[in-house]
C-alpha cells in the first residue's frame, strides 16, 4: 500500500470515523491497469500515476469517495445496465455528500444539483434518456447535412456544449472527446462472487455501526444520517407486489357449484377451484414526458405478464399526459403476442381523465394501475375499483395519492 493512502486512511479514522471505520474494510491493492481508483466491495485499487497527480486532501476524498460507493450499495445494484452510464450516476450520486462532508474531490468530478438526493437509479434514467436525445439529434444533424462538410464538421461542438448541462455544470468540454464520456475519480465495480448476498448484508450492517459509532462522536453529517437510512432499507422489487395485487383483485374462491372431478370416482364430493373471468384490466401509463424509457418499456413488460397471469376479460392500456392520448383494448382471446403500442403523448400531466374516460364509457374494471411520478392533479371522486399508483419517484418523496394504494417502481 502506498504510505499517501495509509496516511489519508488514518486521517479519516481520526477527522471522519464514519468514512475511516468502513475504508479499512477494504483491502487496498495496485492496480497500474485502472485510470484513477476503483472499488467492488471487497478490495480498493488505485493507479499510482494518478494518485500521484493528488494532493493529500482530494486523496482523502477519493477514498470517502469509494467507501460511499459500498455503503450505498453500487456494487451489487448495476444488474444490466450500462457499466459506464451507472458508475457517472452513482458518482453524481455520492459526490455532493462527500463535499458536504467538508472534503475536497479533484476538479471535473460529476457534481450536479439537479441530482441531489437522488438515488443511483433515478440518475441512471435521467442520464439515459438525456443521451438518447443527444444520438437522436446527431442522427438529425447528420441527416441535415447530407454530405455537406461544412454543416457536419458544426455538430461535435453544438453537441459536446449540449450534454455538458446534462453530466456537469462545468465548464463545456473540447470538442474531441464524446460528451457521453464523464470525469470520475473512482470506478465502481460489481462484486460477482457467490456470496454477493453475504457481503452485501455484512455491509449494511457495517454502515449502521460506523453511523452510530460517529454519531456518538458528533462526526456523522445530515446528508449522511439520510443516506445511511437510504443505504440500509431492504430494497423491495415492484414486480412482484405488481403481480400480486393483479391476482389479489381477481375474483378467485372454492365452489360445490362445479366439485372437483379428480376425486369423484372415490365418492368424495369437494369442491373445485373457481375462477370467473376476470372483468377488464386496466393500466394507465403517463405520457406526459417525465417518465423514461426504460421504465415505459419494463412496465410495458410487466403488463403482458399481468395480462398472461390474470387472463382479463378485456386488456385496456391507456396513456394519458392533461388528457387520454391513446387507448388499446385487447379481448381474452386476442393473441398472446398482442402488439402494444408505443406511449403516445407529452404534455402535463392530469390523472383526472383515465377515471373519467371510463366512467364515461360505463366501464367498470376489476382493477386499474397508474404508472407515474405522482406529480399532476389527482381525481376529486374515489373510484369504487382498487387503484395501485406505480410511483416512479421514491415513495419518501412522492406526492401522497388521495385514495388506492402505492408502490415504489425504480428500474
Amino acid at each position: 500500500m502506498d504510505p499517501r493512502i495509509s496516511k489519508q486512511r488514518t486521517a479519516l479514522v481520526l477527522d471522519q470515523p464514519f468514512f475511516g471505520a468502513l475504508a479499512l474494510r477494504l483491502k487496498v491493492v495496485e492496480d497500474p491497469s485502472c485510470k484513477t481508483f476503483w472499488t467492488n466491495g471487497e478490495a480498493l485499487g488505485y493507479n499510482p500515476a494518478y494518485l500521484a497527480s493528488l494532493n493529500d486532501l482530494e486523496t482523502r476524498g477519493v477514498l470517502a469517495h469509494e467507501v460511499l460507493h459500498v455503503a450505498n450499495g453500487h456494487c451489487w445494484r448495476m444488474g444490466d445496465r450500462d457499466p459506464d452510464l451507472w458508475n457517472d450516476a452513482c458518482d453524481h450520486a455520492i459526490n455532493p455528500i462527500v463535499l458536504d462532508a467538508g472534503m475536497l474531490l479533484p476538479k471535473g468530478v460529476l457534481v450536479d444539483a439537479r441530482f441531489k438526493g437522488k438515488s443511483a437509479e433515478e440518475i441512471y434514467g435521467i442520464l439515459a434518456q438525456e443521451k438518447r436525445q443527444r444520438e437522436k439529434q446527431r442522427q438529425a444533424e447528420g441527416k441535415q447535412g447530407g454530405g455537406n462538410g461544412s454543416n457536419t464538421s458544426n455538430s461535435p461542438p453544438q453537441s459536446s456544449s449540449g450534454a455538458n448541462g446534462a453530466n456537469t455544470p462545468s465548464t463545456p468540454p473540447a470538442a474531441g472527446p464524446s460528451p457521453d464520456v464523464a470525469p470520475s475519480c473512482g470506478e465502481v465495480r460489481q462484486y460477482t462472487a457467490d456470496d454477493k448476498a453475504q457481503q452485501e448484508a455484512d455491509w449494511k450492517v457495517a454502515v449502521l455501526q460506523a453511523a452510530k459509532a460517529a454519531k456518538m462522536r458528533g462526526a456523522l453529517p445530515g446528508s449522511l444520517a439520510g443516506m445511511v437510512v437510504d443505504a440500509v432499507e431492504p430494497a423491495v422489487d415492484w414486480r412482484p407486489l405488481l403481480h400480486r395485487f393483479a391476482q389479489e383483485s381477481s375474483p378467485t374462491d372454492y365452489s360445490f357449484a362445479m366439485p372437483h372431478r379428480r376425486y369423484l370416482h372415490m365418492g368424495l364430493y369437494l369442491p373445485s377451484l373457481n375462477e370467473p373471468a376476470v372483468g377488464d384490466a386496466v393500466f394507465v401509463r403517463d405520457s406526459s414526458g417525465s417518465l423514461w424509457d426504460e421504465t415505459q418499456a419494463q412496465f410495458a413488460a410487466e403488463i403482458i405478464a399481468v395480462n398472461e397471469g390474470v387472463r382479463p376479460r378485456r386488456l385496456i392500456v391507456m396513456d394519458c399526459d392533461t388528457r387520454v392520448t391513446q387507448m388499446q383494448i385487447f379481448e381474452r382471446g386476442d393473441a398472446v403476442d398482442f402488439d402494444l403500442q408505443p406511449v403516445r403523448g407529452g404534455g402535463g400531466t392530469s390523472f383526472v381523465e383515465p377515471f373519467r374516460r371510463l366512467a364515461t364509457e360505463g366501464i367498470h374494471p376489476a382493477f386499474l394501475v397508474y404508472l407515474t411520478d405522482m406529480d399532476g392533479r389527482f381525481p376529486d371522486e374515489v373510484p369504487s375499483y382498487p387503484v395501485l399508483w406505480a410511483s416512479t419517484t421514491p415513495l419518501k418523496r412522492a406526492r401522497k395519492a388521495p385514495f388506492g394504494d402505492m408502490v415504489e417502481v425504480i428500474c
